[in-house]
Order: structure tokens, then C-alpha cells, then sequence
């Protein structure tokens, strides 16, 4: 009876369990190739009183090819990276230039970062209820739904700052909006970025990427 009741508890753990690993190859598999995959994207800032949109669009096709284009109050830009070289457009006076492109990210691409787990450190999940565990990293913690496969928030927390980030899911599971509230020293920044467009990129001509 008590063998028993110890192997019962043992393999209620186990089915507990899951590493960092596991999450991170889930996640993987439940979205589009980074290098493969073009997206149309609405980012609206709310700060003290005030709210601005930016409208980004970017396509990857493979690891040498990038296509951006920036619309905001501030910016109106169109960046084509081939290869080595990198052609920056100012769509409102349509002046452009090339310049030697050396791998760095560009602007644009900080804005579809969307999954916490692909930089930092981060220890192994945590059971929390149900299907919903919790991974701790340097700053915050975020929180995994194993059943669906997906991240549902992050909650990052230093000094005087607090920020959760809440993720947002359409029908067939592809990510559909997230929102970033912050609240630092008592001012309140909402960010919200909604995901108008995402599909494989494998049908935007290649000719656009030539210049």
C-alpha cells in the first residue's frame, strides 16, 4: 500500500514535469520560421495623455534578405537588406543610400520580439496549476500554458519599475496582439501591437530584395 502510494506520487510529479527545453522547442514548432515569414504590424504607444501609432511591415527570406518599411509621425522609412549591402529609403523625400550591412538587427526587427525566451537566462518551468507553469529569468517571470503551447503573459519587476506583458491568440493559436503596460516611478506606458498580417514569406518577389 505504501509502495504504491509513493509510485502514485512519483508519477504525478513526472507528469508535472518540463524543462526549459521542451518550451522552448514548442514554441518553435507553433510559429513561422524567423527567416521565412512576412507580417504587417500596428504598434500604438499611450503615454501621459498622448497615443502614436507606428505601422511596420517586414518580410525575411532567408538569412540575407530583409525587407522593412517604418510609417510613424517621426519616421517614414523603407530599409532592403542583400547580402553584405543594405539600401535605406526615406520615403518622404525618396533620397536613399547603400551602405555595407554587417548582420545587426535592424530597427524594424525589434519591434516583432515577441517571445522573452529567445535572449537572457532562464531557469526550468515550474508547475503553477493545470496546464499553466511559471519560468523564471533575471528580471521577471513568464508564464507557459503547456496544453496550448504558448506564452500567456510576462511580468517583469526592478526597482521602481513593473511591467507585464499579456499575449493574445487567434483561433488557429497564432499570436494576434500583445500589450506591454509599464508603470515606472508612477508614470503608466501602454504599448500595444497588434498583428494584422503574418504568413511564409515564400511569395514576395525576390526581384524587390535587387537594387
Amino acid at each position: 500500500m505504501y509502495k504504491t502510494a509513493i509510485i502514485t506520487l512519483v508519477l504525478t510529479i513526472s507528469s508535472f514535469a518540463l524543462t526549459l527545453d521542451q518550451v522552448r522547442n514548442d514554441l518553435k514548432k507553433s510559429s513561422f520560421a524567423k527567416d521565412s515569414i512576412e507580417m504587417d504590424i500596428r504598434t500604438t504607444i499611450n503615454a501621459m495623455g498622448s497615443s502614436q501609432s507606428i505601422s511596420i511591415y517586414i518580410v525575411q527570406k532567408g538569412t540575407s534578405k530583409i525587407y522593412t518599411e517604418i510609417n510613424a509621425a517621426f519616421v517614414n522609412q523603407r530599409s532592403i537588406v542583400n547580402g553584405s549591402k543594405m539600401k535605406v529609403i526615406d520615403l518622404k523625400t525618396n533620397k536613399s543610400q547603400v551602405v555595407p550591412y554587417n548582420g545587426e538587427a535592424l530597427e524594424a526587427m525589434s519591434y516583432v520580439q515577441f517571445n522573452p525566451l529567445d535572449a537572457g537566462e532562464w531557469e526550468n518551468p515550474k508547475y503553477v496549476s493545470e496546464n499553466l507553469y511559471s519560468i523564471k529569468g533575471r528580471k521577471g517571470s513568464l508564464y507557459y500554458n503547456s496544453k496550448k503551447k504558448r506564452i500567456e503573459k510576462y511580468e517583469l519587476e526592478e526597482d521602481d519599475k513593473y511591467v507585464l506583458t499579456t499575449f493574445e491568440y487567434d483561433a488557429e493559436n497564432n499570436l494576434s496582439r500583445m500589450k506591454i503596460d509599464v508603470d515606472a516611478d508612477g508614470v503608466k506606458t501602454s504599448i500595444t501591437t497588434e498583428i494584422l498580417r503574418m504568413r511564409n514569406s515564400k511569395d514576395f518577389p525576390d526581384f524587390l530584395f535587387e537594387f
